[in-house]
């Protein structure tokens, strides 16, 4: 009978303690590399987003820059008459302290009047640019022959045809040529040849043809007998509209008034998110640099003073989000733009 030989081996298998600590040291490693890719995917999506609300950030300065090179186009030099508290209402500037008409000027101008969340004792500005519509009625004035009133209704009488691209709700500055009567104004009805302009309109522009002082149209101005005179004939421009401004939560709002279809006459877009200051500068025509000409339209004497504006500085504060991979403090980034306003500086037709 064969006899079988067996070799001993001198290799002794692995103890449950050896693997308990092969296992530690396995789930070791892998916990740092699961770190490790989380910080990455982590800091990848904070600087894409960081990226991407700066971009949103410059698009908006873009906005800013074209809306304030176009301030003034073909706008009246001095501005046209409107309601007492008009940018108090539209606007929500601060109320002045006068009861006569406000002047909207081709810039309208807010300090510091909107609180900001996002940077504790910081209070962003607003503005709002306006300019004639250039794409309005083939780029021809509307021309009227008279005004008259239907009851408290101001009609604006137009030759044949004149009124075909007139629409309700279109925002225009009415310019008699016998003075400076203009008015800015938002169209309530088209019938015709006749141009209604009744209060009541969703910006609250309109005056009312039966006023009395300072609450009568101008286009219904009377003489020292009482008698109306007629304020025609005259010219109509299409007017844009556009305000800036920061919510209290740090959203960049560019908002568009009238010349819309629709109930609403107000539309908001917003540009960027984590704004913690919107501040405008203006450098004057007498080389003084304020942040607001007309101390918030505090009388039409101030109100004038807006039309003196050479250039405009524009600064947007951008706080990125906070929530990095090292949860440090977010760093502001200032985005700046200096903007000549020589639409001021001529009245075009």
């Amino acid at each position: 009978m064969s006899q079988k030989l067996y070799k001993k081996s001198n290799q002794a298998g692995m103890t449950l303690i050896e693997m308990l600590i092969s296992m530690t040291v396995f789930l070791i490693a892998v916990g740092a590399v699961f770190g490790l890719l989380k910080f990455a995917t982590l800091q990848k999506k904070t600087a894409s987003n960081r990226t991407d609300q700066l971009q949103s950030a410059r698009l908006a300065l873009e906005y800013l820059r074209r809306d304030a090179l176009n301030a003034g186009f073909g706008y009246h030099r001095t501005g046209g008459n409107a309601p007492d508290n008009i940018a108090n209402s539209l606007f929500s500037i601060p109320p002045d302290p006068d009861v006569e008409r406000d002047l909207v000027t081709s810039i309208v101008a807010g300090n510091n009047i909107n609180p900001n969340a996002l940077s504790s004792g910081v209070s962003t500005d607003f503005v709002s640019f306006l300019s004639r519509d250039p794409n309005f009625n083939n780029g021809n004035l509307v021309n009227y022959d008279s005004a008259s009133k239907s009851g408290n209704v101001v009609e604006l009488n137009t030759p044949n045809g004149e009124a075909a691209n007139c629409a309700v709700n279109d925002v225009y500055l009415i310019e008699p040529k016998s003075g400076t009567t203009q008015i800015i104004a938002m169209v309530t009805g088209v019938s015709g040849n006749k141009i209604r302009i009744a209060m009541g309109d969703p910006l609250g522009l309109n005056q009312s043809a039966t006023g009395t002082g300072e609450n009568l149209n101008l286009l219904m101005t009377t003489d020292s007998d009482g008698d109306l005179i007629n304020n025609g004939p005259g010219s109509i421009k299409k007017v844009n509209i556009v305000s800036y401004s920061v919510t209290n939560d740090g959203i960049l709002l560019r908002k568009v008034y009238g010349n819309q279809t629709g109930t609403s006459q107000i539309e908001s877009r917003e540009l960027v998110y984590g704004v913690g200051d919107l501040q405008i500068r203006y450098f004057m025509e007498d080389g003084t640099v304020v942040d607001n000409p007309s101390s918030n339209q505090s009388g039409r004497t101030n109100q004038l003073k807006m039309n003196s504006i050479v250039q405009v500085q524009l600064s947007v504060t951008v706080l990125p989000s906070a929530d990095g991979p090292d949860n440090a403090p977010p760093t502001p980034v200032i985005i700046r733009e200096y903007v000549s306003t020589r639409n001021l500086r001529y009245e075009a037709s």
